[in-house]
């Protein structure tokens, strides 16, 4: 109970130095898998190159091996069907996750996006959606766009 109202008092644990204890840790896990996985889901098509970009990018941004990270996709695209809002998972990463942090997942959003050789009206609307929600500037959400597309990645077929 003090915890809580001690994450009512002190909302921004991210920037206070605070670390994740192991609860915290699975939450985060599964708010990123959770949101990636969406991400996959929302052209109605799953492709294989989008699915091994999900697990990338969780390795990347937990420091986990590939196989844990295949794990949490898979349990995550169950779970992602039957998500109603985003508000519980981008809380999650919004309260974790400095704004560097945020700009690098928001830059792995993009990677899985361009991952199947173009992107899609709707993934381009979710990558945007959740930057927004997870208070990343716009000029990062572009920049980090520009990354991922300058890294040998084709032109949207918007």
């Amino acid at each position: 109970m003090l915890r809580a109202l001690k994450a009512l008092l002190h909302p921004s644990a991210a920037t206070s130095g605070e670390q994740p204890g192991e609860f915290e840790q699975r939450q985060l896990r599964a708010a990123l898998a959770s949101l990636l996985a969406d991400l996959v889901r929302v052209d109605f098509e799953v492709k294989p190159e989008e699915l091994s970009a999900c697990r990338a990018a969780l390795a990347d941004l937990l420091e986990i091996p590939d196989a844990r990270a295949h794990e949490l996709i898979e349990q995550a695209r169950e779970a992602s069907a039957r998500l109603t809002s985003y508000f519980g998972p981008v809380s999650v990463i919004n309260r974790w996750f400095t704004v560097p942090q945020r700009v690098r997942f928001v830059e792995h959003l993009w990677r899985v996006a361009y991952s199947d050789g173009g992107l899609d009206p709707y993934e381009d609307h979710l990558v945007r959606k959740l930057s927004h929600l997870l208070y990343v500037p716009h000029i990062d959400m572009m920049l980090a766009r520009q990354r991922v597309r300058g890294a040998g990645t084709p032109a949207p077929a918007l």
